[in-house]
């Protein structure tokens, strides 16, 4: 389930990384502190919990998702300049935050999809 700091609605594309940890929380804090540093972090989740070959440690995977400063939302004049809408020039990790937001049955059933804004 995505946990949404900013309504993803309000931008043309997000920035998407993942990061892989042995710990649940670890990423969420520094990841999160450091992505606010340079730029603006939108939402985050924990992707999935995975065994490792050392017995009893997991591995978690994490997504974030977020915007550079010099991103067309946050300046408009800046490097990936053009229409506020999904494509044209814009980061190669960039993903329509429309289709982040879409509903599909099995989502539903799983409570994966809910917006905490």
């Amino acid at each position: 389930m995505i946990t949404w700091l900013e309504n993803p609605q309000n931008y043309s594309y997000l920035r998407q990384d993942q990061y892989l940890s042995t710990s649940s929380r670890f990423p969420v804090k520094t990841i999160g502190k450091r992505i606010q540093e340079f730029s603006k972090l939108i939402g985050y989740e924990l992707v999935e919990k995975r065994d490792s070959n050392t017995k009893g440690v997991y591995l978690y995977c994490h997504r974030f998702y977020w915007l550079k400063k010099h991103d067309r939302d946050l300046s408009p004049d800046g490097v990936y300049k053009g229409p506020r809408e999904f494509g044209g020039r814009m980061p190669t990790e960039a993903v329509d935050p429309a289709r982040l937001l879409e509903r599909t049955p099995y989502m539903e059933d799983k409570g994966i999809i809910e917006i905490k804004v």
